[in-house]
């Protein structure tokens, strides 16, 4: 391998994706290709039987045996302590880009944005310097507070019993208060965090702040 060459590793689970961003890659003559995977369980193979330098990998990617999200960044970056990791991801929610990010991820992509990225943030993540795509970077110059910050206790406490299993009626016999009322400050709490599909309420519960119990709820 010449030393200009930069052996990239792609992960996602929609193949469209996948082949965009190795298009981006083959453009690029000093960079190369080196295989794709579609799960964690794929991506740790292929990081195993062909060593690169850098890895492009989505953030929401279920089904593998090493999970996805901030878990799977700790493992890859636990196993592979030289590997530069690139994060792409459609999911443009302010907690997440800040979770991201304050986890030490600084090289982040929005799926929103070109894939005309992908190799800029290569050479910047092979440089040691930190690369956000525009939609991004515009997420994290607004600054904003913590997003968990910005609930009320009682807003927090109806999302983290929500996501805990109960449900809508259940929080209220629980919490002694209306069901309207729980509705309600359930669907404020989702507004304020950026969430609108519960969805990914529950996927992202932890990088919302609302796994852990609260005192009293018991």
């Amino acid at each position: 391998m010449s030393d200009l060459t930069i052996r990239v590793a792609v992960a996602d689970d929609h193949p469209v994706v996948r082949m965009a961003i190795e298009a981006a890659i083959d453009a690029v003559p000093t960079l190369r290709f080196v295989g794709a995977a579609a799960d964690s369980s794929e991506l740790v193979a292929l990081l195993d039987a062909a060593p690169c330098e850098v890895v492009v990998t989505d953030y929401a990617m279920p089904g593998g045996a090493h999970g996805d999200g901030l878990p799977l960044l700790d493992i890859l970056r636990e196993r592979y302590p030289q590997l530069k990791i690139i994060v792409m991801t459609g999911l443009d929610q302010s907690v997440v880009i800040q979770s991201l990010y304050q986890s030490g991820i600084t090289h982040i992509l929005s799926k929103a944005d070109d894939t005309a990225h992908v190799p800029a943030a290569i050479a910047a993540a092979w440089a040691n310097r930190r690369y956000f795509s525009p939609s991004v970077a515009q997420i994290l110059s607004a600054r904003a507070v913590p997003a968990k910050a910005t609930l009320s206790p009682r807003e927090r406490e109806v999302l983290t019993l929500y996501v805990s299993g109960l449900s809508i009626n259940e929080i209220a016999l629980r919490l002694d208060r209306r069901k309207q009322t729980i509705s309600t400050q359930k669907t404020v709490g989702m507004a304020k965090l950026g969430i609108d599909k519960e969805a990914d309420l529950f996927r992202f519960a932890a990088e919302l702040g609302l796994r852990a119990p609260l005192a009293g709820t018991e």
